[in-house]
């Protein structure tokens, strides 16, 4: 289990094996907002403006441009992304 104050990274050894296109608020997959789980380690990238990010360990936390979080496999989650914002998922193995 994650604790919810604990740092989570994705794993030095985590290999990136793809990478999503890069989505709006308009464009993203309706899934994205539900929550669901990963089965892989994986990156929100926030390219622009910003994506509301909260998982059930409970975290929750606003990424901001230019920043990006990590989701661990296994833990359930959803997005809000602002209207401004652009980003994109990359999976790691």
């Amino acid at each position: 289990m994650i604790r919810p104050s604990a740092r989570i990274e994705v794993p030095p050894t985590a290999i990136a094996v793809r990478r999503t296109p890069s989505f709006t608020v308009t464009s993203m997959p309706p899934a994205l907002r539900r929550s669901h789980l990963a089965s892989v380690w994986a990156e929100l990238v926030v390219e622009e403006g910003s994506v509301l990010y909260t998982d059930e360990t409970p975290r929750r936390a606003t990424v901001s441009h230019g920043s990006r979080i990590a989701i661990a496999p296994g833990v359930a989650h959803h997005i809000e992304p602002a209207e401004d914002a652009l980003f994109h998922i990359q999976f790691y193995r």
